[in-house]
């Protein structure tokens, strides 16, 4: 099985890594599906899902910056990204995938809020409450 991997072949690889060349690992975000909780304060809100934000602006700032993101729900005029996170976000990696996105959303004029799933669930019209309520500190 091993004598059969294309990658094994260094021309494949060169190739494979040429055509990967600039991409991260999340380049493209998201599973493809919303969640019970984006649908949930979708409905609530009237805010569009799967929001993509160009991060081309600030790509001299940061190293190997896909070519956007993609935000579980924005609100555009306000400059407003929303992140729901699951239990996957309190690993390590995630932490630091979330903050880097944080960060260069900030860079690029947005605030961000982020809630768990289990806030959203339990108590969704607080959290309406705190998104309609949201003021960006200057």
């Amino acid at each position: 099985m091993k004598a059969n991997n294309p990658m094994r072949n260094p021309e494949t690889r060169h190739k494979m890594i040429a055509s990967n060349k600039g991409r991260t690992f999340l380049a493209r975000g998201g599973n493809g599906q919303l969640t019970m909780q984006q649908k949930a304060l979708r409905d609530a809100t009237g805010l569009p899902v799967e929001f993509v934000i160009t991060t081309g602006p600030v790509k001299h700032l940061f190293p190997s910056l896909p070519n956007h993101y993609k935000v579980d729900l924005a609100d555009p005029l306000r400059k407003l990204a929303i992140e729901i996170d699951g239990k996957t976000h309190k690993l390590k990696k995630w932490k630091f995938f979330d903050k880097r996105k944080t960060a260069v959303l900030d860079a690029l004029g947005w605030s961000v809020l982020r809630f768990w799933n289990h806030e959203v669930t339990a108590d969704l019209p607080s959290v309406v409450k705190q998104i309609n309520t949201f003021t960006a500190s200057a």
